[in-house]
């Protein structure tokens, strides 16, 4: 597995990668909340076969962030929807659990808005 720029370079050299985000509201009695307010979900999704090929968040911990990648990473934006979001609000027991849920639907909706006005790469699914 490649980590940092080595693998964001891996990423950015596909030319079928395309980055999505997607923001929800984080609540007041989460720590983060004085500092960002919202909580934010990129992936990194290949458009041939719609897989999540990397995944970040601006969850405060490493441990956070790493447990959210580990949930979506490899996983399909075009197959395996209700699964992801099912994942994610089943292992991730935080109290920015719904906000990180609706981040990653706004994620997966961007894709699929991209997919249906054909604005992806070629090739894609």
């Amino acid at each position: 597995m490649l980590y940092g720029d080595d693998r964001v370079q891996q990423l950015f050299r596909n030319p079928r990668v395309v980055l999505v985000s997607g923001y929800a509201r984080l609540p007041d009695s989460v720590a983060s909340h004085s500092q960002y307010q919202r909580l934010g979900v990129i992936l990194a999704v290949d458009t041939a076969d719609g897989r999540i090929m990397a995944a970040d968040t601006t969850l405060l911990t490493d441990l956070a962030k790493d447990f959210f990648r580990a949930l979506v990473e490899g996983a399909s934006v075009t197959e395996d929807i209700a699964e992801l979001i099912q994942r994610v609000q089943t292992r991730y027991a935080g109290q920015s659990g719904a906000a990180l849920t609706t981040a990653l639907r706004r994620c997966l909706e961007t894709y699929s808005q991209l997919k249906s006005d054909h604005q992806l790469p070629d090739g894609s699914a």
